[in-house]
């Protein structure tokens, strides 16, 4: 027996939602990868809240679909042009992003792998872009590329991310 129109938009926006959460699950896998990763704080600190409804789990990499805010399946609810919003909840967020200069006090029990090795041009506060540095000798290291974020935004990570996530949300189809 076939379903009334009003059940199938219904399964629709349910699907719509799921699509939405899933692909938040693996944007904030790959940024969680992609980023510098030192003491595991900022690769553990990735959010997805869902604006004026509900707060998504503070949780640690690898980030799973119950970390993700839950997403209602209404009319309104799935009308609403923001529907997430992903952030890193690290004070020093925009540094570890390169999109502002910093000052780096690195501990010694540094979890990622060293991309980079050189001496880091400083500002003359003594700041400095997280991944600019001139290679060679220096005892400055770098965990991620210079301007990974831009280039996971802009180089097609973040699309593959979203293509994934709406893949695995539309087969579930849990909101």
């Amino acid at each position: 027996m076939a379903k009334p129109l009003g059940q199938l938009n219904r399964d629709l926006r349910r699907k719509a939602q799921s699509a939405t959460r899933h692909a938040a699950v693996e944007i904030l896998n790959d940024l969680a990868k992609s980023g510098p990763n030192w003491s595991g704080r900022f690769r553990d600190s990735w959010v997805a809240d869902a604006p004026g409804e509900a707060l998504g789990k503070k949780a640690t990499y690898p980030y799973k679909i119950t970390d993700i805010a839950k997403l209602k399946d209404t009319v309104s609810a799935t009308q609403k042009s923001i529907k997430l919003k992903l952030y890193n909840t690290t004070s020093y967020a925009f540094i570890a992003q390169d999109l502002k200069e910093g000052v780096f006090r690195p501990t010694t029990d540094r979890k990622g792998k060293v991309v980079e090795k050189g001496t880091r041009p400083l500002n003359d506060k003594g700041e400095g872009i997280r991944g600019k540095l001139n290679v060679g000798d220096g005892n400055s290291l770098s965990t991620a590329k210079l301007d990974w974020f831009i280039d996971y935004l802009d180089g097609g990570g973040l699309a593959k991310s979203l293509e994934s996530g709406v893949r695995i949300g539309f087969k579930r189809g849990e909101p």
